[in-house]
């Protein structure tokens, strides 16, 4: 997880009882198995157990906790200013850039030697 993301959304994520797993562990869990495209039970030892990452993923799907923190975290960036760092010199804005044809190019008109052929 990115820094200063997860002490933004700790508050958004609803916990009713203990788990003997801290809630960013189970976060991490979720987010590796998006990342790799994984299944549940291929986890690493290193994160909970499978069951226990699927069962908040699917609970905080259901309960819209999901769309909140995508919410709280895209209000978050549109409200950061840009940084010189991320622009490249040669990069142009999106509002520059030409907009492409969807139609396909003309085709090229066969010569008469071809013609013959």
């Amino acid at each position: 997880m990115a820094p200063g993301v997860w002490p933004r959304i700790v508050g958004l994520i609803p916990v009713k009882r203990r788990s003997k797993w801290e809630l960013e562990e189970v976060v991490n869990a979720m987010l590796y198995v998006l990342k790799n495209g994984g299944g549940w039970r291929d986890i690493p030892g290193e994160f909970p157990c499978w069951n226990t990452g699927h069962y908040y993923c699917t609970k905080w799907g259901k309960e819209g906790v999901w769309e909140n923190i995508n919410a709280c975290l895209l209000v978050d960036y549109r409200e950061k200013p840009p940084t010189a760092e991320k622009k490249t010199p040669n990069q142009a804005p999106f509002s520059s850039m030409r907009k492409v044809s969807k139609t396909p190019p003309p085709r090229p008109k066969k010569s008469a030697s071809m013609a013959a052929n």
